[in-house]
């Protein structure tokens, strides 16, 4: 019995990926409005009966639409060419006066070559080719098994874009993303793109239901967590102690002279309970500095600076009218976060550059910097080169 599993899980079952139960249940959902529309599209189209009939293979594209819709088997022109194209080699092998066996082997071979060839591959094609050859056997009109096969095609297009856009986290068609800009690609952000996947995809000299796209995120996401797996610090663990706090009413001169004193290239601003409210850099001070063809611009810097001693000003005073507040949230982490979060976050575009550390009652504990965190992956990598190294006793 141990032997009969064993052969089952290696060679019956496929290590498929599950659906979850929310996606189970919004898959079932989808096929049950999908088919319901598709057979309302061809009740009411303006053609005759007999070309408005269901085929059965339709039942597997929708299958397809409505528990894949982002795989490539599930796109438009996969759906319209993997079943036109079987349609039409089946009617013309079953047209041909061969026997029903032959005719129908031949249909199906024709039919996987044209939609490998046309990059149209639909598994439902197989089983439309089969059908329309006995269809032609049997004395069905050619043309009216092909208008049957086109107007089955437009209505679970159209059931497809109608049901799948419907949930959240679907869309169809499952548009390929536009071409980012050229842009120079720093060396610590260089990681898999495009033109390695292709490469790969065209070694593996074979077809996987699995878009680039998608491809390339579950790539990054695997690497994240088996980087936040092998690397067991957490944020509190590597954060640089807080500096003397900046808050709001903080004038700029002061907040200019802390920055001075502890090298910092930006602070955190706190408010009274010490929970982070902004982020004030360099760059928040420059741009409330406009040069000019009169004064120097050290004398631009030195007039935002000081404070004006009458009770209203036209210039910042304070260091919370110019500290960096993005509209969508200040971006900070939490001391029991691993650090494979602070490594995701400070690595990307941004005008960020310095992480706030909170405990866990929101307060700020600390910053990390891109340099303290280089620093501990750096030293990390080389402790575990150094363990390997080491002789076994």
């Amino acid at each position: 019995m141990d032997a009969l599993a064993r052969f089952a899980r290696r060679y019956l079952f496929a290590d498929a990926a599950p659906l979850s139960p929310a996606e189970r249940r919004r898959s079932a959902l989808a096929a049950l409005l999908g088919v319901l529309i598709f057979e309302g599209v061809l009740a009411v189209l303006p053609v005759a009966a007999e070309t408005r009939r269901l085929l059965a293979p339709l039942g597997a594209t929708s299958v397809i639409l409505f528990t894949l819709p982002h795989s490539p088997l599930a796109q438009p022109w996969s759906v319209a060419g993997g079943l036109f194209l079987p349609a039409l080699a089946g009617s013309l092998c079953g047209a041909s006066g061969l026997p029903g066996w032959a005719a129908m082997g031949l249909a199906v071979a024709v039919s996987v070559w044209l939609m490998g060839r046309l990059r149209c591959i639909h598994p439902p094609g197989g089983a439309m080719a089969l059908v329309m050859t006995l269809a032609t056997l049997q004395g069905a009109p050619l043309a009216i098994g092909l208008a049957a096969a086109a107007w089955n095609i437009l209505a679970i297009l159209m059931a497809a874009v109608a049901v799948n856009n419907l949930f959240p986290g679907r869309r169809y068609p499952a548009c390929t993303p536009p071409p980012a800009a050229p842009r120079v690609v720093r060396r610590e952000a260089a990681g898999i793109r495009h033109p390695d996947l292709a490469a790969a995809l065209a070694e593996m000299d074979g077809y996987l239901d699995v878009s680039e796209e998608e491809l390339t995120d579950l790539f990054q996401r695997a690497a994240r967590h088996a980087f936040q797996r092998h690397v067991l610090l957490t944020c509190g663990d590597i954060l640089e102690p807080a500096p003397p706090c900046i808050e709001f009413a903080t004038g700029l001169n002061d907040a200019w002279r802390l920055m001075s004193h502890h090298a910092a290239g930006a602070l955190p601003v706190v408010d009274r309970a010490r929970r982070v409210i902004g982020l004030l850099g360099l760059e928040d001070f420059l741009r409330h500095v406009t040069p000019d063809a009169g004064p120097r611009i050290g004398d631009n810097v030195r007039r935002l600076l000081r404070p004006t001693p009458a009770s209203h000003s036209d210039k910042p005073e304070v260091a919370g009218q110019i500290m960096f507040t993005p509209a969508h949230g200040l971006v900070t982490v939490r001391s029991d976060d691993s650090i494979a979060v602070a490594a995701r976050l400070l690595s990307q575009p941004g005008p960020q550059r310095l992480l706030p550390v909170t405990d866990a009652a929101g307060k700020l504990a600390g910053v990390i910097t891109p340099t303290g965190l280089t620093a501990v992956l750096f030293q990390h990598g080389a402790l575990d080169d150094l363990r390997d190294a080491s002789p076994v006793a």
